[in-house]
């Protein structure tokens, strides 16, 4: 009999343990779930049995022990009560959006192999104690949250652990060297942190490591230590951007199985070891943007495996090893910015298997090899700024699958392959400053070629017209060659064009009448030709134009008056012609200066008494009304305004009792109510107003203080309600970062969006650095600011997914807490305010001026880079105390000024150039650190894109001042 009393009461102690796991996943559910509304965990109900969960897996005894719930938008917390499910052997709570602390309840889970956090939001120093107990544990993973401290202990007396990532946080401190105890590691991800001192030499001991990652955000001292070439079983080392220097060990050499070494972005120095061609499994090799000299080995031929070299922006010199042309698995070589000489490689780009070439920036004379696109999969082709000579390989034209190619700034010379002009994957074509002769062929197209440039050589002919077949066309350079005839008609049918420069040739008739019709053009130059005719006056059409020069040709008859409603226009050139009459005074027509129009002997201004051609416009004739068609036509247009009036009041009523009806989304867990937020909606309470909405200051019952924004009314059609600004403004309240505004909710009906975020006390950057507290800012403070924004930044481009484009980066979306730490605003918002009624210091798409990047003006395309150069430009606002525009005359930004000021410095140096530029009311600043704001701000504000950094290596840069003391006193 007690056997089976025995067996019943183990039975009813699973029975309750079952009962108790069903009970404590719905505890979890309602924790897990920051909205009811969310579809997630929907079969997570009483009426289910939990085993059959979604995410749940049960033992025989119906305990659960596993709980997978991954890429499920949960957004809530994680509640202790997961420290019941006492039988969890794997946690898989990843890219779920969590937020919170840790409890240290979850110590309790003793049976635990299998815990992955990674990629959520979660905060606060990680509990070291938690892993204590978890003895079992095989993996854990918390890559990209927000934990913050030292680095956890207690992972050293965990036995069986094998994959260790606490990469992507906030941790600091040393690595301990303790971490070498865990001998049975094959992962180990450090990257991504804020980690400093010297990489401990133990880390050699963890012999079985297949993967090492310590790059990125971590800052440390001294050079990578020899012992870690005893690591034979390492396949990945990523060390890039971490601050570590010294030379690269010989005992990498030992590295067999290594595919793959990435040390860009340090300060490495010294000649690269003969040793590493003994890492005969490495497939890509990125050292590039370190300080390393020398030349490349020969032997570097045995590494077979080979698909990436990445060298570019270091200091090596020679010649490129004929046996780098030889590897038969190489796909991309790329080595600009050193100081290579001699040829290339004879053989290279004959394995099939080439896709970029990049040597742009070296010394490398010779012929451009053929053989280069011999498997049709080069993409790109960079050879620009080098000494190349002799002519382009005729099978270039012939590779269909090259999007980039540049060779401009070489001694080319010779005829083009007429192929090059047909290419279909083409996108930027650059053949400047070379000596290429011949016409240009008759047969061109493509429709991705962006920029096609082939100024600066002796070609001759005619501009075909097949060049209007190049739909896809942004700018075109023609300049400063010998073309003949006239300009074709077709290039002002490419509806995207944006540049067109065909100065200095020998082009004549007159200027096409439907250039009114390419309504995107911003930079026009057609001076030094032999133009005639008169000015079009459809050039009033281009509404977006900035530069017109039509300078030294032999153009006749009036200024059209209508070109002073390009309001856009600030650069004008209509210099050494035959133009005649009175020069237009509106828009900006009175601030150009007279040799704009100097030449013209017979051009006068109309407020001076000069003796102008006497001209009589045509005098139109029009029939008279009668008295009684008069009255007649009085009656019915009052009829149809009263009627009009009517029937508007009717409508207007009707959607007013439609709007009535407000909803209220809350991405946080505050408690304010509709009405706590529209009650705050009062004329008092304005705090700020822009093109971005007008802004409200608010306070809950409870005491909470926010920040309620007005969207300017979107005007929809039929009182239909926007539900794609609903569904992204639903993504940007998920998103959780210290240096970005938190989105608290939103308030809604069908006219009005009311988006509710956490009040910042001292307000925007803008309004405090251009302010009369503007002194109150010194450099330390100003320096904080910028490095904190740029964090925010980088979130949104790269640890968002999808990432997230500002699209309207500027000092005033800049806001500061109490504690003066920055928290960037207004993020994503930009695009929803195309229709809306902003103010004129807002672009309708992307971003406020002086803030643009050039390149919107002839793409209206946005993207991260413009980003960059948004910031690029608060960093100078930083650093010079200035607003972007009106302080620097008319058509005049802060980045001309920038670099106007620092072309004309006698004795130019970083200090003289910061000297000439810096905020007067500054005191007591550490001058190489505003040096190095100051280099990086002009790497943001380069006018290409592609030569802008990312906003990681913005916030790496910042993060990593420059420790040298400058000759002159540093502390002004």
């Amino acid at each position: 009999m007690a056997f089976p009393k025995l067996l019943l009461l183990l039975n009813m102690a699973f029975i309750s343990s079952a009962i108790s796991d069903h009970q404590t996943l719905l505890n979890l559910k309602h924790s897990l779930l920051l909205s009811n509304k969310t579809n997630a965990l929907t079969n997570w109900t009483n009426n289910n049995t939990h085993c059959n969960f979604s995410g749940v897996t049960c033992n025989a005894a119906f305990r659960v022990v596993s709980l997978n719930i991954s890429f499920v938008p949960l957004f809530g917390t994680l509640s202790p009560d997961i420290a019941l499910l006492d039988a969890l052997e794997s946690v898989m709570l990843s890219n779920n959006g969590l937020i919170g602390e840790l409890p240290i309840q979850i110590s309790s889970l003793t049976r635990l192999k299998y815990f992955n956090l990674s990629n959520n939001n979660f905060t606060g120093i990680f509990p070291d104690e938690i892993l204590s107990n978890m003895l079992e544990l095989e993996v854990m993973d918390v890559y990209n949250n927000n934990f913050s401290g030292p680095l956890p202990l207690s992972v050293t007396g965990l036995g069986r652990l094998t994959h260790l990532n606490l990469g992507g946080n906030f941790f600091s401190g040393e690595i301990p060297r303790s971490y070498s105890h865990m001998t049975n590691l094959t992962f180990l991800g450090l990257a991504g942190n804020s980690l400093s001192g010297e990489i401990p030499s133990s880390l050699g001991l963890l012999r079985n490591l297949n993967f090492l990652y310590l790059g990125y955000y971590n800052t440390f001292s001294g050079g990578i230590p020899p012992e870690l070439g005893e690591l034979k079983l390492l396949q990945r080392l990523d060390m890039a951007e971490s601050a570590i220097s010294g030379e690269i060990s010989r005992s990498f050499g030992k590295l067999i199985n290594l595919d793959s070494l990435f040390l860009q972005k340090n300060k490495l120095t010294g000649k690269l070891p003969t040793e590493m061609s003994g890492m005969v499994s490495l497939m890509s090799m990125d050292l590039s943007g370190n300080s390393l000299t020398g030349e490349i080995p020969e032997s570097f031929g045995n590494l077979k495996n080979l698909t990436l070299i990445s060298l570019f922006d270091n200091h090596f010199y020679g010649k490129i090893p004929a046996s780098i042309g030889d590897l038969p698995n190489l796909e991309k070589l790329q080595v600009w910015s050193n100081n290579f000489t001699l040829e290339l490689p004879e053989n290279l780009g004959r394995n099939g298997k080439l896709i970029t070439v990049d040597i742009a920036n070296n010394h490398i004379t010779g012929n451009i090899p053929n053989g280069l696109c011999t498997g049709g999969k080069l993409k790109m082709l960079v050879l620009m700024n080098n000494a190349l000579f002799g002519e382009v390989p005729e099978e270039l034209g012939n590779c269909r699958s090259l999007g980039r190619f540049r060779v401009g700034n070489n001694q080319l010379t010779g005829n083009i392959p007429a192929g090059i002009f047909t290419l279909p994957e083409a996108n930027l074509t650059e053949l400047q400053n070379n000596y290429f002769t011949g016409e240009l062929p008759v047969d061109i197209s493509g429709e991705k070629l962006e920029q096609l440039d082939v100024s600066n050589n002796l070609f001759s002919g005619v501009i075909p017209p097949g060049i209007g077949r190049l739909t896809g066309l942004l700018k075109v350079y023609f300049e400063n060659n010998r073309f003949s005839g006239e300009i074709p008609g077709e290039l002002f049918e490419l509806k995207k064009l944006g540049q067109v420069n065909v100065s200095g040739n020998n082009l004549s008739g007159e200027i096409p009448g439907n250039i009114g019709e390419c309504r995107s053009l911003t930079q026009i130059d057609f001076s030094r030709n032999n133009l005639t005719g008169e000015i079009p006056v459809t050039l009033a059409s281009l509404v977006d134009l900035s530069v017109l020069n039509l300078s030294k040709n032999s153009i006749t008859g009036f200024i059209p008056d209508e070109l002073s409603s390009i309001q856009s226009l600030t650069t004008l050139d209509l210099s050494d012609n035959n133009l005649y009459g009175k020069i237009p005074t509106g828009g900006h027509f009175f601030v150009f200066k007279p040799k704009s129009f100097s030449g013209n002997p017979n051009l006068c201004y109309a407020s001076r008494a000069l003796p102008c051609p006497v001209y009589q416009p045509r005098v139109r004739h029009v029939a008279s009304f009668n008295s009684s068609k008069v009255v007649i036509l009085t009656i019915c247009l009052v009829t149809l305004v009263l009627l009009s009036f009517v029937t508007c009041v009717i409508y207007r009523r009707k959607r007013l009792e439609s709007s009535k009806t407000w909803k209220i989304e809350r991405f946080q867990r505050l408690d304010f109510k509709i009405h706590d937020v529209l009650d705050c909606i009062q004329e008092e309470n304005i705090i700020g107003k822009g093109g971005a909405g007008v802004v409200y200051r608010g306070t809950t019952f409870d005491g909470t203080d926010m920040a309620i924004k007005k969207l300017p009314n979107r005007g929809h059609s039929n009182g239909k309600h926007d539900h794609g600004f609903a569904a992204e403004i639903g993504t940007l309240g998920k998103i959780r970062h210290r240096n970005i505004v938190r989105l608290l909710g939103y308030v809604s009906n069908r006219e009005t969006n009311l988006l509710v975020y956490e009040f910042m006390s001292n307000g925007s950057l803008g309004e405090k650095l251009h302010g009369s507290k503007g002194a109150h800012l010194q450099w330390e403070m100003r320096y904080k600011i910028g490095v904190e924004a740029a964090k925010g930044l980088c979130y949104l481009h790269h640890d968002c997914n999808p990432k997230i484009i500002h699209r309207d980066v500027k000092s005033n979306n800049i806001l500061l807490d109490s504690d003066y730490e920055a928290h960037v605003a207004d993020f994503g918002l930009a695009k929803f305010l195309r229709d809306a009624s902003g103010s004129e210091s807002m672009s309708s798409i992307a971003g406020s001026y002086g803030y643009i990047a050039p390149e919107y003006a002839y793409t209206l395309k946005v993207d991260e880079k413009s980003d960059v150069y948004s910031f690029g430009v608060v960093l100078l606002e930083l650093i010079t105390g200035r607003k972007p525009v009106g302080e620097f005359g008319d058509g005049v930004d802060i980045v001309r000024w920038v670099r106007k000021t620092q072309s004309e410095i006698s004795q130019p140096s970083d200090a003289a150039s910061v000297f000439a530029i810096l905020d007067s009311r500054l005191d007591g600043y550490q001058l190489p650190s505003v040096v190095n704001m100051f280099k990086i701000a002009m790497l943001c504000v380069e006018d290409e894109s592609s030569d802008r950094p990312t906003m990681r290596d913005v916030v790496h840069m910042l993060s990593n001042p420059p420790h040298c003391i400058v000759s002159s006193p540093a502390l002004l």
